[in-house]
């Protein structure tokens, strides 16, 4: 799977707390230090993003795919309005 089904898949999971959407569902917002032990730092299978180890690699992989930044309360949080479109029409 490409990225941005990764993380669709992710943000959907009850798997991951770390990741989730925020109110309204229109930007994802990521808890940066348990982001970082449970998807980042899982040593074994199934790793989610198995070439990335660093938060700097999920960011810029978010930004290629046309996500912004937006920092509030020590969380991340990024949002694409297409990402939303796109799973949809897929679903």
């Amino acid at each position: 799977l490409r990225f941005p089904q990764k993380l669709w898949r992710m943000v959907e999971s009850d798997r991951f707390p770390s990741i989730w959407w925020s109110e309204g569902g229109r930007c994802i917002a990521i808890n940066e230090e348990l982001f970082k032990e449970e998807v980042l730092g899982r040593a074994g299978p199934p790793r989610v993003f198995p070439a990335m180890k660093k938060m700097k690699s999920f960011i810029r992989q978010l930004n290629f795919y046309g996500f912004t930044n937006m920092k509030r309360d020590c969380q991340r949080s990024a949002s694409l309005p297409e990402f939303l479109a796109e799973e949809a029409a897929a679903s």
